[in-house]
């Protein structure tokens, strides 16, 4: 049983509520001259028997004997220790109203229903808890399980250009190398579940920059990132866009390639759009999104964790293309 600063609050707030509930249906048929009484009694009653077992227990239990114990065992204990407030209660009221009786059955029940009762809830709190944690750490695992099978495919091609260009242009060659490591050192050491919009840009910049040296005038691209996007305010998982980019590197035959990247925000949503100037995606790519090449599948199953959309289509104008759109509800960005 571990709470912090603000769940600590909270309990000793509802604890307090559950006391003056019942005791101020009772405070209702008082008169002005019997409010001194309420002073006395509600303190002790706050301090000895809601307040005082339950931290008290709170202490107790951490040490190793108590944690080790059944969480029936745990719960007889914190039973005992509300009887103990109980009797307490009993006699500080006896010392301070010498008419008042509590006798030992009804301070058993009272232990006992409101014990069961409050340990029950705080128990059930602390299983939800763990839930919910267990949930968002098999969650942080599956999205870096993917992350760490999105290794760039363009390797070897990047190497073979370095390369060619040792020989023909050695500045060249160790700008693309530079580069090209720190493409591969952000893909290793990101451990972050999100990365600012700016660094997932950035880094498909620089992915951009080894591309162009490979391909040279064969390769055109354009950005357009609309002015409501803001770039270091809103966060995306890392290496979200490469692969859509790499797709097109890999599967656009026609020359020069024509590669559009559009960065907006609209109802709440922030939108990425990579088109190319390619035939487009087949009928049966498009009628089995959900079984797309590893690459693309990946990051639907990335997407699909944070609560956005992967959407495949091919471009009805004109110019025609491939279009890959990944939807993020912007909440989930900020």
């Amino acid at each position: 049983m571990s709470f912090n600063k603000k769940e600590k609050l909270s309990i000793s707030a509802l604890l307090v509520i559950l006391y003056l509930i019942p005791a101020g249906l009772e405070w209702i048929e008082f008169d002005s001259e019997h409010l001194h009484l309420i002073a006395i009694s509600l303190p002790i009653w706050l301090l000895f028997f809601y307040l005082g077992p339950f931290w008290l227990f709170y202490w107790v239990q951490k040490s190793r004997r108590v944690a080790r114990l059944h969480v029936v065992g745990q719960g007889a204990l914190y039973v005992l220790m509300m009887f103990a407030g109980a009797n307490i209660v009993s006699r500080l009221h006896s010392l301070a109203f010498p008419q008042y009786q509590f006798p030992v059955k009804e301070q058993i029940l009272s232990a006992f229903l409101w014990g069961v009762f409050i340990f029950s809830m705080t128990h059930m709190y602390l299983l939800y808890q763990r839930f919910v944690n267990e949930q968002k750490l098999r969650k942080e695992a599956q999205l870096a399980d993917l992350t760490s099978r999105l290794n760039p495919h363009f390797l070897f091609n990047s190497l073979n250009t370095i390369s060619a260009l040792i020989h023909s242009s050695p500045y060249k060659a160790d700008d693309v190398l530079h580069k090209l490591a720190d493409i591969l050192r952000y893909s290793v050491d990101q451990q972050n579940e999100w990365v600012s919009l700016e660094q997932e840009l950035a880094v498909c910049e620089t992915y951009l920059t080894v591309e162009k040296a490979r391909f040279t005038d064969n390769l055109n691209i354009s950005w357009q990132i609309a002015s409501s996007v803001d770039r270091r305010r809103l966060k995306v998982p890392p290496l979200l866009l490469q692969p859509l980019i790499e797709n097109v590197m890999k599967h656009v035959k026609c020359r020069p390639i024509e590669l559009i990247i559009s960065v907006q925000v609209e109802q709440g949503k922030l939108i990425f759009k990579v088109k190319d100037n390619g035939k487009g995606f087949s009928e049966q790519s498009l009628d089995e999104q959900s079984r797309a090449g590893k690459g693309l599948n990946i990051v639907k199953q990335r997407v699909d964790i944070t609560g956005g959309e992967l959407s495949l289509y091919n471009d009805t104008s004109e110019q025609g293309g491939a279009v890959c759109e990944i939807t993020l509800p912007i909440h989930a960005c900020v």
